[in-house]
């Protein structure tokens, strides 16, 4: 479980990629501006849940600070740096 002040890297080596075109291109481009830079958790936001509706992975959202910059990721999209 990710926690405030771990940290985290985008776990691009596990997804697989939705059919839509507008999600491989969103991927790539998370690929591209975040593959292999360390990140660090400042907050970690749990999600209300929503009946009838499986949410596994998307129950929290992750803000990390990178580049100078904060950004919220969902949960799945991380792993946590040993």
């Amino acid at each position: 479980m990710i926690k405030p002040g771990d940290l985290v890297m985008i776990a691009d080596d596990k997804w697989t990629v939705p059919g839509a075109l507008s999600a491989i291109k969103y991927f790539q481009r998370l690929q591209h501006d975040y593959s292999g830079k360390t990140m660090i958790v400042l907050e970690v936001r749990e999600r209300e849940k929503i009946r009838g509706w499986k949410t596994a992975g998307l129950d929290r959202d992750v803000f990390v600070l990178v580049d100078n910059a904060v950004k919220c990721f969902t949960s799945s999209l991380l792993k946590v740096i040993k």
